[in-house]
């Protein structure tokens, strides 16, 4: 009898703090809005995005709503939004990351996903490789199908991945009307015929070959080198060697 009692009262005492909670909640007001995860978006854009009205309560809010008018960003990937008692919503971000920058029917950035959003200018750009042509470009948020961009594109992750020196030794990446690629050098903007075989073998023995042979006598000296045969780098060089 007295067991059963006693969960009587605590089942009434949980209960009672409970509703004593969840009344006090209601009238919380939201005081603040935390951004996390941002890198190429400035919080200021968040927060418009965010939207809420001075002096807003906890109960009023519509989190989904607030998640979704946020991923209308060009550059949020996905975002999570929670409230952060007392006082707070928490608005975490997670960005497109910027890929490359596309030069052809107009100027362009692609992320990882090859989704186009708008060039945002500033550091993060100055840091993109630059991949150029003929080719068409989409709308932000559309996603670009184009196989000499993918062709271009794998170009740049292979360099990345294998070498922080390989990877800086290409500005840009043109795309001729066949399709096949060309590069030019960071230093002094020598062309680099890639052609249509994307082939990390022969960026690894370009690489080699720019730092034991065009290093040492400087970009100036050579016109053009062509590394689309396995086992061979054709080089035109001003000097005559």
């Amino acid at each position: 009898m007295r067991k059963a009692i006693f969960t009587i009262l605590m089942i009434v005492l949980f209960g009672g703090l409970w509703f004593a909670a969840h009344s006090w909640s209601k009238n919380l007001e939201v005081l603040k809005v935390y951004v996390y995860g941002t890198n190429y978006i400035d919080h200021d854009e968040i927060l418009e995005l965010v939207a809420l009205p001075d002096g807003i309560l906890f109960e009023d809010i519509n989190l989904g709503e607030i998640r979704q008018r946020v991923e209308r960003h060009p550059y949020v990937r996905t975002a999570s939004v929670n409230r952060d008692f007392p006082s707070a919503i928490r608005v975490s971000i997670r960005e497109r990351t910027p890929s490359a920058l596309l030069v052809g029917s107009r100027m362009a950035v692609i992320d990882e996903e090859n989704i186009v959003i708008p060039v945002r200018h500033g550091e993060p750009l100055r840091n993109l490789s630059i991949v150029s042509g003929s080719f068409r470009i989409p709308q932000p948020g559309d996603t670009l199908r184009h196989a000499s961009i993918d062709r271009a594109l794998q170009v740049l992750r292979a360099t990345r991945e294998t070498d922080e020196v390989l990877h800086h030794l290409f500005s840009e990446i043109q795309i001729l009307d066949d399709g096949s690629l060309v590069a030019y050098t960071t230093d002094n903007g020598v062309p680099v015929f890639i052609g249509k075989d994307v082939n990390a073998q022969k960026l690894i023995a370009f690489k080699e070959f720019w730092l034991q042979e065009v290093a040492p006598v400087g970009a100036d000296q050579i016109q053009s080198i062509d590394i689309r045969f396995d086992g061979q780098i054709v080089t035109r060089w001003r000097t005559g060697r």
